[in-house]
């Protein structure tokens, strides 16, 4: 109970994401943690002093996060743009061997949020709004924030910031705890409760803010270095986001809210970078990058930025052709994304992932035929990517071989068992195909996921009055159901 309350304290930048439909169950922990019962006044969390302190152990760490992530899956809407979510997927592991994680359990939510945000929680949860890879105007900028979140996890900041704040009064946490649940809904209303009930306090948090923040720097610094990256990217990402806010300091983004950015910060790490020795570090931004970072700025109809941005490197018009073409297809523009692909220069053409934008235009088209011929090779050439499969699923439901698009997707889950989406879409394909026993296995995994156990067990009973006889089903329901029961009780018993 007691963890999941402190880390609801200290995590501003996760409990930020949380909807309004959150807000009784936010004012009901705030109660709680506010009465003072013996209960609560009289347990003691363990010191903890060092990112290797061994009182809170790692596995507790994971649980804990588990437990959260549920909840967020609920309440923030995640980004379902395949392209985006494998680019972002494969760039936060590809820097694990290169980091400090001692647990490389990981788990990424790409938020559907213009704002600028990235944020990190015990358990190895790693947040990524979409607003963040357009704000980076170089992959090496977007590696270096990534950087930076895997660092707050290796340093164990979490624990540490436990440690910290078991030393403050019950009712002053009470406060914290409030505000910052409140932030989740105004941020500007979550700042009015901290100021008013923290006082004195908020400047010792501050500080200890501000340390970890050097400590995040200093230690994402060595990884961004040791992936490849040059460390000069990551003073760049700060000095790009103070520079774009300088004049919004009343409307931050959440990232700037629970990362503060100083002139003395940008310095610091200025002068750190420049301590490291000349490296052939990555010059040039990936193809993959400026293809995601392309569908991300259409999808929040901010392409003109990209166009705009244009007007160095060996050939601009070739990356404005990408974007006009990316832009059509999204738009439903088939006469002027048949154009734009005659012309568009091989380099992008040739690229997998506009091809997979392709297999798009040509299904809205329904040509099925060429769309399958790009699909088949696709899949011949990068099995493993999660954009060619997710693509390859969608043409074979929009062509009616639903069965094909069922096993595509049942491969996909056994890859990525905690993906709520492909559990939703799943679960359609059951549907449509009149599969009621399936349909209810999806939807009670779908609704566990999510941490929305009563939908959960509503289902089962669903499953239960279809399968009758059938002994088989009736064991699994019933040992899946003891299972959701035991997550209930134990989400219960963290909350309450």
């Amino acid at each position: 109970m007691q963890i999941l309350r402190t880390f609801l304290r200290c995590n501003q930048i996760g409990s930020a994401l949380f909807n309004s439909t959150l807000l009784s169950r936010a004012l009901l922990t705030t109660v709680l943690i506010a009465a003072p019962s013996s209960q609560a006044l009289d347990l003691q969390l363990p010191e903890i002093g060092s990112a290797n302190s061994s009182d809170i152990q790692f596995e507790q760490e994971y649980e804990l996060g588990q437990a959260w992530v549920r909840l967020m899956r609920a309440q923030a809407d995640l980004l379902d743009e395949p392209i985006i979510e494998s680019y972002l997927r494969d760039q936060v592991w590809s820097l694990v061997p290169y980091s400090e994680l001692q647990d490389k359990r990981l788990e990424l939510l790409v938020i559907d949020n213009s704002e600028i945000n990235a944020f990190a929680a015990p358990g190895g949860i790693v947040g990524i709004n979409g607003g963040l890879l357009l704000a980076a105007q170089h992959e090496a900028q977007l590696m270096s924030v990534i950087a930076h979140e895997f660092a707050h996890l290796s340093q164990r900041h979490f624990a540490q910031q436990q440690s910290a704040a078991e030393k403050r009064q019950p009712l002053v946490l009470a406060g914290i705890v409030g505000s910052i649940l409140l932030s989740g809904i105004s941020a500007d209303a979550g700042a009015a409760m901290l100021h008013g009930t923290v006082g004195a306090t908020q400047s010792l948090a501050l500080a200890y803010s501000r340390q970890h923040e050097t400590d995040a720097d200093q230690t994402g610094m060595r990884t961004l270095a040791n992936a490849g990256y040059d460390p000069q990217a990551m003073p760049q990402m700060f000095a790009l986001l103070a520079s774009a806010n300088r004049f919004s300091s009343d409307n931050l983004p959440e990232f700037l809210r629970t990362h503060p950015v100083t002139q003395a910060r940008i310095a610091d790490s200025t002068n750190r970078a420049l301590a490291y020795p000349i490296a052939n570090y990555k010059q040039d931004d990936s193809d993959r990058f400026l293809i995601a970072r392309a569908l991300t700025a259409i999808y929040y109809q901010s392409e003109e930025q990209l166009v705009l941005e244009q007007g160095k490197g060996e050939d601009p018009n070739s990356y404005q052709g990408l974007i006009r073409f990316l832009k059509a297809v999204k738009t439903g523009d088939s006469e002027t994304a048949n154009q734009l692909w005659q012309k568009l220069a091989s380099q992008w053409s040739s690229h997998p992932w506009v091809k997979i934008v392709r297999i798009e235009q040509l299904s809205n088209e329904k040509r099925w035929d060429e769309a399958e011929v790009i699909s088949e090779e696709l899949l011949a050439l990068y099995p493993g990517d999660y954009a060619v499969r997710r693509a390859a699923a969608k043409l074979a439901s929009d062509n009616g071989d639903l069965s094909r698009a069922t096993q595509i997707y049942r491969d996909l889950i056994r890859d990525d068992p905690t993906n709520t989406q492909l559990w939703y879409n799943l679960a359609e394909l059951y549907g449509l195909q009149q599969n009621l026993v399936q349909l209810h296995h999806a939807r009670i995994e779908f609704f566990a996921l999510r941490g929305e156990y009563d939908l959960a067990l509503r289902q089962i009973e669903f499953a239960r009055r279809d399968a009758r006889r059938n002994e088989g089903q009736l064991r699994y329901l019933q040992q899946r159901e003891g299972e959701i029961k035991k997550l209930q009780k134990q989400m219960d018993k963290l909350l309450n």
